[in-house]
């Protein structure tokens, strides 16, 4: 976690932002000069000696299901979990992100260093965490609750060491960050929030190596194929939707790999039937932007299954 805190100390400390990803000299050496400060020294140290509580934290809150648009649990005890790391007031949004605020010297700005609550995996997936060796596996033990963990790591820290900043620090798990739920808790809190955030930093994924400092855009579509239905042999011959949806998702993607702007996935069949109609065909979620798209709650084409998805390195 060295360099996750480095990365949050040169923004809350210093406020700098970047909109390269090459690091400009001017902020590498403030990066040089915090780093070598000693508080900040002090809070390396104690992140160290806290890496027994963030693993039993870690296996805690992955225990906890938070699938698609249920995810009120896990912010329950995320939120006890902020109140216990020094937060000076925490609380439950509308939309249910879980927010913790540790105050600064001034307050004219505010900094947010947040994770997603939700997984991808759909209600009843087993989420016990099983550890083989220095290696712990479970569904969304690595997206995203390994982040939740160096939130709260860095929120103790910061309390315990007493390393203050300037602006006012939001400590953040998000609901709706996967599938369907189209980063609502993200949208609620930048258009809706108790105050204008004026930077972010997001911990997601297990790549915690580096910082990425330009946005991801994220595109979504719903697309419904309808015809009259039937009996397979008594209507055969009459239009299937199922034909037609086959065909777009084969041009979607023609058309999306000209363009190799980003990842795509089209996900979900699914058939409805209607009382004395036949039955219906549809395809819920055409996308772009790296995010697979399903019905709240169900289970959709490529989620889970990626060791590097679903497994967390234990010291």
């Amino acid at each position: 976690m060295h360099r996750i805190l480095v990365a949050a100390v040169v923004v809350l400390v210093a406020a700098s932002e970047s909109t390269a990803q090459t690091v400009e000299p001017r902020y590498a050496s403030e990066i040089e000069t915090l780093a070598s400060t000693p508080t900040v020294e002090a809070a390396m140290q104690r992140i160290e000696a806290l890496d027994p509580w963030g693993m039993e934290r870690l296996v805690e809150l992955n225990e906890i299901p938070a699938p698609p648009f249920g995810e009120e649990a896990r912010a329950e005890r995320f939120a006890e979990l902020l109140r216990e790391a020094g937060a000076d007031s925490v609380w439950i949004d509308a939309e249910g992100n879980a927010v913790g605020l540790l105050r600064g010297r001034i307050g004219d700005r505010t900094v947010a260093l947040g994770g997603h609550l939700d997984t991808v995996f759909p209600e009843g997936t087993d989420v016990t965490v099983r550890e083989v060796g220095d290696t712990l596996f479970a569904p969304g033990i690595g997206d995203d609750t390994r982040g939740l963990v160096v939130v709260l790591t860095v929120l103790r820290t910061m309390a315990e060491t007493d390393l203050q900043t300037d602006d006012d620090v939001w400590f953040v798990g998000t609901v709706g960050e996967e599938g369907l739920g189209d980063l609502r808790g993200m949208k609620y809190l930048f258009r809706e929030g108790v105050a204008p955030i004026d930077s972010w930093i997001e911990i997601d994924g297990g790549g915690i190596g580096g910082v990425t400092s330009m946005a991801l855009g994220s595109v979504r579509y719903r697309a419904t194929f309808e015809g009259p239905g039937g009996h397979s042999w008594g209507a055969f011959g009459g239009a299937n939707p199922a034909h037609a949806l086959a065909r777009g998702i084969r041009h979607f993607q023609d058309v999306a790999d000209a363009h190799a702007l980003g990842s795509a996935n089209q996900l979900q069949r699914r058939g409805h039937r209607r009382r004395h109609l036949g039955e219906r065909h549809s395809i819920r979620g055409m996308g772009r932007g790296g995010h697979a798209l399903g019905e709240p709650g169900e289970p959709a084409a490529n989620r889970g299954g990626a060791p590097d998805r679903d497994a967390s390195r234990a010291r």
